[in-house]
């Protein structure tokens, strides 16, 4: 092998080595429907999450107020982030970032109101159901 091949080859698994993709921690929220839905997100305890949605506003209160889909990603800390629906007759469908599309009828929780967990640095969320 010469110097070169060396070269390109140490080049390669270098590129490889550093190229980890580092995998989101978080939730996608969607409609049960089709129609968008609105909703709020009240977090607690030291959690700090990044907030995706297909559009937002803020209210008078200061809050916001997302429309689906969405995501919510863990930046860090730990605590609980809960997701309600604003229209009582409308559901959100809430599953873990990454899951497969054949598996979303399996480990998504819907309701009108879904709590999200974090404990210490845990590489997961826990899901619970508040209102169905």
């Amino acid at each position: 092998m010469t110097m070169r091949e060396r070269a390109l080859c140490l080049l390669v698994l270098a590129t490889t080595a550093c190229a980890t993709e580092k995998r989101e921690l978080g939730v996608d929220i969607f409609s049960e429907d089709t129609l968008p839905t609105r909703f709020t997100v009240t977090l607690s305890g030291t959690l700090v999450m990044g907030l995706r949605s297909q559009n937002f506003y803020m209210r008078k209160d200061k809050s916001l107020v997302l429309t689906t889909p969405g995501s919510l990603v863990v930046q860090e800390g730990e605590g609980t982030a809960m997701i309600e629906a604003l229209d009582e007759w409308r559901r959100v469908a809430v599953d873990p970032i990454g899951t497969p599309p054949d598996s979303t009828d399996l480990v998504a929780v819907v309701g009108r109101a879904i709590k999200v967990e974090r404990v210490g640095k845990e590489k997961r969320v826990r899901l619970a159901l508040e209102k169905p």
